[in-house]
């Protein structure tokens, strides 16, 4: 248990995320009417914010370009309480790109993507930042990342100082597969558990898988289960835990604060089901709201909501 202000490194995607939001079902080779809007967004940046929101001081590594996305990115990281001393810009490739169709439910439809500028934070670039940076708790990264920057980071894993990976998608999330002994928790959704663990895609038991990773060498496994909840285990035992109801908006960022939530309430010392009942709070607080990262997420209301 860390009693005192936690520390946390985090790696990987800082973008915008533009929502085009349907007012109807969508209809193929049509064109559907949407209602567009941005808000800062990628997985690393969700994490960031969702971790000082929650008083924990955070050093963001991630890339962006040098064009207005990336102003308008970097000016509104200025406005949190968030190291910025691992942020650099790409003199070639565009900030990140992110368009997100949403269902009239708040479910994502169809998400499309260029990341190309996250292969530019390579283990070069995360050598040569201060190595007061890794001084931390843990460090958590998202699967955006190439390979060698993930065994990179899989380096500076030490006692006392936790190493976390969230998936990003199916395709990418089997990057962490030589890596998984490296990892003291990781975050995905059952797609991407599938896809990690070589198993067809449905259907799939997620105590079964969760128990599987940590077989492989996972210290805790979280999956996500959507409205069903989320499915934890830590080689001990493995549980279910039921989703809190509520409205739902948009379901962008809810893994994120799910991650980052779980991950600083384990540092805290809170029990597997204590920490997951955090969690599933921060991920509802998340679909409630229209953008990536809830305004409302406190300790207070995490208290709240899962006493």
């Amino acid at each position: 248990m860390i009693d005192r202000p936690l520390k946390v490194a985090v790696v990987g995607a800082c973008h915008l995320d533009r929502k085009a939001q349907s007012d109807a079902p969508y209809v193929p080779a049509a064109s559907n009417p949407v209602q567009l809007r941005s808000c800062p967004g990628g997985v690393a940046r969700n994490l960031a914010e969702n971790l000082c929101r929650l008083g924990v001081e955070v050093e963001l590594v991630t890339r962006l370009g040098r064009d207005a996305e990336g102003d308008m990115l970097l000016s509104g990281l200025g406005a949190l309480p968030i190291g910025r001393t691992g942020i650099s810009r790409s003199q070639a490739a565009p900030t990140a790109f992110h368009l997100i169709a949403v269902q009239p439910d708040g479910e994502t439809m169809l998400a499309l993507a260029d990341m190309r500028i996250y292969d530019e934070i390579t283990p070069e670039l995360l050598n040569n930042l201060p190595e007061s940076l890794w001084e931390a708790d843990a460090i958590v990264a998202d699967c955006n990342l190439a390979a060698e920057t993930l065994d990179f980071l899989a380096g500076l894993r030490r006692d006392g100082r936790k190493l976390a990976f969230v998936a990003v998608s199916p395709a990418k999330v089997v990057r962490l597969r030589p890596r998984l002994a490296a990892c003291d928790l990781l975050c995905v959704n059952l797609r991407e558990a599938a896809a990690l663990l070589d198993w067809p895609p449905e259907p799939v038991d997620p105590v079964a898988a969760a128990t599987a990773l940590t077989a492989q060498g996972v210290g805790e496994a979280v999956i996500t289960l959507g409205a069903m909840g989320i499915c934890l285990a830590d080689g001990a035992e493995a549980l279910v835990l039921r989703g809190i109801e509520g409205s739902l908006r948009d379901v962008t960022g809810a893994g994120d604060a799910l991650a980052a939530v779980f991950l600083a309430a384990r540092l805290r010392g809170l029990g597997l089901a204590a920490a997951g009942r955090r969690a599933l709070a921060a991920a509802r607080l998340t679909v409630e709201s229209e953008d990536s990262v809830s305004p409302r997420l406190t300790p207070q209301i995490l208290e709240e909501l899962a006493p």
